[in-house]
């Protein structure tokens, strides 16, 4: 289950892997462009981001966008801030939209950046540009660690149970054709159990799940995973989607 600009990719890694692939996308992608967006327009051209802090390759390509639909060149607008990618992923969104990346954390998550990077950035200013959905433990830990954190949301996701992909993935699903799950966010994981429950009622789901291998794209997801009843066999050290399926291939552990 990815995000729908990143299907493809995912698919062609997961069978270059070795899996046998059925693949979906339980959310939709809207831009957020409005007056929050634009907030962070002027405090950027002021000079007042000290830090960008960018979680995703969708939400390079939403600040590319929009900032374009402004006049503006999301480059510029970051020219005098500290740049920081969560992960390789993003760095390399950024690098092809030409945007400079000045840090990647070691461990490629949330959590491994307020680690790594959190007593830093004390008394800065720091922008988190990300999802409608992105994990609390990011802002909050820098929060924590006395930076000033602003939240500008670049995107929204929204739950799409209706999509023939995913009605295929729950029918395949349910029927017992579906050997593992690489759950890439907390809100896929919800919205595919919510979207199986039109099929079957949830402690059948639930039962479904915990009869198959089930891996979670960090500590959040493992955790709303967990929340709903869900076993959670595999977790990579880094929040990417190459280190979840070779989580998932190495057996039903955590790492």
């Amino acid at each position: 289950m990815r995000p729908k600009d990143k299907l493809e990719e995912s698919i062609l890694l997961a069978r270059e892997m070795g899996f046998d692939v059925v693949a979906a996308s339980p959310l939709q992608i809207e831009p957020n462009d409005g007056p929050e967006f634009e907030g962070f327009i002027r405090a950027a051209r002021r000079g007042e981001v000290d830090v960008a802090i960018l979680t995703s390759s969708t939400g390079v390509e939403a600040l590319a966008r929009m900032a374009e639909r402004h006049g503006e060149d999301a480059r510029a607008l970051l020219s005098s801030a500290h740049r920081i990618a969560i992960g390789p992923l993003t760095a390399k969104a950024m690098s092809a939209r030409g945007i400079e990346v000045d840090a990647i954390p070691e461990e490629y998550s949330s959590e491994g950046l307020v680690r790594q990077m959190g007593g830093g950035l004390a008394y800065k200013r720091v922008y988190l540009l990300r999802s409608s959905h992105g994990e609390r433990v990011l802002y909050d830990g820098l929060a924590e660690a006395g930076a000033e954190v602003t939240e500008i949301v670049l995107y929204n996701l929204v739950p799409d149970p209706d999509s023939p992909e995913v009605q295929y993935l729950v029918a395949e699903s349910m029927a017992g054709r579906v050997d593992a799950f690489a759950f890439s966010s907390s809100l896929s994981a919800a919205s595919f159990i919510e979207a199986a429950e039109r099929a079957a009622p949830r402690d059948k789901v639930i039962e479904m799940l915990n009869s198959r291998t089930v891996g979670a794209m960090g500590g959040p997801t493992r955790k709303r995973l967990e929340q709903m009843g869900v076993r959670v066999s595999a977790v990579p050290a880094n929040a990417t989607f190459r280190d979840l399926l070779e989580a998932i291939a190495a057996g039903p552990r955590t790492i």
